[in-house]
């Protein structure tokens, strides 16, 4: 398909982009305040490609509200900002930084209040009461954008982007649910635009009408809240008064932050219910996001009249090359995002602060890990790996790249491991796209891969090996054991109709019984897409989980409300801080772990969704775990090594196989 419409040049102001293929701003902490050689190196990796414009993340303007990625509250930033404007002229790439307060979202360091247009708290963040601004600090937070935007200016930048939405500052002033002012600053919509209006007007003034001012604005996506057509007639009215130059149309705020941020259950384009009726109100180029994965579709919704630019954020966080590999006509080595969350948005909502990806290891370390850097080695080893997981296919991959002669063993017919199974389940379909492309990636590479081929330690031997890499997996255990009481199995756990989530996924749905419960030990996905398909199945199911709230280790993915309103649909029960006492032929008993009140829940399917079984035999049958000396070196990765999840299968098999030396 020709793409046409997403590579051809647009101006914006005065400035021309080469194309139309943008990264709007998004979140990486690589900085953690300043302009570090990390967040340069990542954003140089995807200028190399051929991006048009990329817009750097939420740039702090004042002490009084802090954030973890960039701090411009003083002239200390210019040098960086400059190192980042000269690694994007480099390639052709403008790079715009998008200036950020984040009022009651975000307090100052110190702890105290944060300020907000009125004393609302935010239902996420921050959890102090904030400050309902006078007039006085409106004024200096209009002047601390207004400098900051000189700031930008004077590194050589090519423009800025004021953040008036998905619930920060300028949102919160422009919103009825956050701004109850009485004064001018609150009312109907005219005095609700004013914070924003003014600060426009103040940027304006100190960068000059010639230099690029545009912002990202979207509604508010909750009852009561403000609507895409009131942000649409903020847009039409900033574009009257020709205040801005560019409009990044979006959707949601905090009171529906999975809208910002959708993960595989949502489409391509999704926003596009809020951010059309936003986008069509402006006069100048517009910009939308919402998943998309190829240029194609950006294309495609270029040519409907959907925006003049497309954004492509979590598409080339996975693969930086995506433009470069898709204009020479190879998009299907373009590394598919499966939108997780886990990586990207989990990395930078959780204590580890830094964005990763789950499908690309070198994300965030592109100055010592990328590809670019690999060099054949000079002597090539005989790798043999056993496990073709993502672990496995992973570590073939590197192996291959670094120039050694692969050899993977696989005992099912078909390559993917786990995944084969998990991708059956609602809304997971997009999971096996990463191990579909792992799959023509080592064939391309000339990996000799022997499915079918059960692979003990008689056989890896023969092969004589200089690298053995154990990708073997794990097994559901099965074995009746709860994590929080752990004393003894729960009765019943043996009979023929107690499954783990392998066998439910794998069992046709009229086998599954009517009645449901699922024990979830882990608070991670996998109980989600057990009782998803069951719901799907027509049975009642009950949620039982020891977790003081659902799936708790997916909620920093933004994933659990979006699941539980499906999950709602059908005929769902949820118990927190629970457990199960005992497993009878069509029914369960179930209680608390605080308290003595048990009841008994229908079950004539009982699913059990715990820790599994790493299945490590081979590697200590070849030696490892022991001190001793052996012809080889050996390593175990992924949930052979421990079960975990698909992020850490993949980053343990890519820095297996990445052997530049032995």
């Amino acid at each position: 398909m020709p793409l046409d419409h997403i590579l051809r040049p647009i101006t914006i102001n005065r400035l021309e982009v080469k194309n139309r293929i943008v990264r709007a701003s998004h979140g990486t902490s690589y900085g953690r305040g300043t302009i570090s050689e990390d967040l340069i190196a990542y954003h140089e990796a995807r200028a190399k490609s051929g991006v048009g414009l990329n817009i750097l993340e939420a740039t702090v303007v004042h002490r009084s509200s802090a954030n973890h990625t960039v701090d411009a509250v003083d002239d200390s930033i210019i040098p960086g900002f400059t190192a980042l404007a000269r690694s994007s002229e480099r390639h052709g790439m403008r790079t715009f930084v998008q200036l950020w307060h984040g009022g009651h979202r975000w307090a100052p360091v110190s702890g105290g209040a944060p300020l907000s247009a009125s004393n609302v708290p935010c239902p996420l963040g921050t959890v102090n009461t904030p400050f309902a601004m006078t007039q006085d600090q409106i004024d200096e937070i209009i002047e601390a954008f207004a400098a900051a935007a000189v700031r930008v200016k004077t590194s050589g930048l090519d423009g800025v982007e004021l953040h008036f939405g998905h619930g920060y500052l300028v949102h919160q002033f422009l919103c009825p649910l956050t701004n109850k002012r009485e004064d001018g600053y609150g009312g109907d919509l005219d005095g609700r635009s004013r914070f924003g209006r003014e600060m426009l007007l103040a940027v304006r003034d100190r960068v000059g009408r010639d230099y690029p001012v545009g912002i990202r604005i979207s509604d508010y996506n909750a009852p009561g809240g403000l609507t895409p057509g009131e942000a649409g007639e903020v847009v039409h009215r900033l574009c009257e008064e020709k205040l801005v130059d560019y409009v990044s149309a979006s959707m949601g705020s905090p009171y529906s932050i999975s809208t910002m941020l959708g993960a595989m259950d949502q489409p391509a384009g999704y926003m596009l219910p809020s951010a059309l009726p936003i986008a069509r109100r402006a006069d100048v180029p517009t910009m939308v996001a919402g998943r998309y994965r190829t240029l194609e579709e950006g294309d495609q919704a270029i040519r409907e009249g959907s925006a003049d630019m497309i954004s492509f954020v979590r598409a080339m966080i996975a693969e930086p090359d995506l433009v470069a590999k898709t204009l020479a006509g190879a998009p299907e080595r373009v590394r598919p995002c499966i939108a997780c969350n886990q990586g990207c948005v989990a990395g930078i909502r959780t204590a580890l602060q830094r964005m990763l990806c789950t499908v690309n290891p070198v994300v965030g370390a592109e100055r010592t890990l990328s590809e670019e850097l690999i060099r054949p080695a000079e002597v090539a080893n005989k790798v043999v790996i056993v496990g073709g997981g993502p672990a496995g296919m992973e570590a073939a991959r590197l192996a291959a790249l670094c120039g050694h002669k692969v050899v993977l063993f696989e005992a099912q017919p078909k390559l993917g491991g786990t995944i084969n199974i998990a991708k059956r389940a609602p809304k997971l379909q997009t999971i096996g796209d990463i191990t579909y492309w792992l799959e023509q990636e080592i064939y391309l590479l000339g990996v000799d891969v022997r499915l079918s081929s059960y692979a003990d330690r008689e056989d890896v031997l023969a092969e004589q090996p200089d690298v053995i890499i154990v990708a073997t997996g794990s097994l559901p255990r099965m074995d009746g054991l709860q994590a929080s009481r752990p004393e003894r199995p729960i009765p019943g756990f043996d009979r023929p109709h107690v499954l783990s989530s392998h066998d439910v996924l794998l069992t046709p749905s009229e086998r599954l019984g009517e009645s449901a419960l699922v024990l979830d030990d882990l608070g991670h996905y996998e109980a989600i897409a057990v009782a998803e398909h069951l719901i799907d199945s027509g049975a009642k199911v009950t949620f039982v989980t020891r977790h003081s709230s659902f799936a708790p280790h997916i909620e920093a993915m933004v994933r659990t409300s979006p699941a539980l309103r499906r999950l709602r649909r059908g005929d769902f029960t949820l118990h927190v801080g629970g457990r199960l006492i005992a497993i009878d032929e069509d029914s369960c008993e179930v209680g608390y772990l605080d308290g003595e009140q048990t009841w008994r829940a229908p079950a004539r399917t009982v699913v059990l969704v715990g820790y599994n079984e790493a299945q490590s035999e081979l590697y200590r049958a070849l030696g490892g775990g022991t001190r001793e000396t052996r012809p080889y070196a050996l390593h175990l990765v992924g949930d052979a090594n421990a079960p975990r999840d698909l992020l850490m299968a993949i980053r343990e098999g890519h820095m297996a196989g990445r052997i530049q030396e032995t």
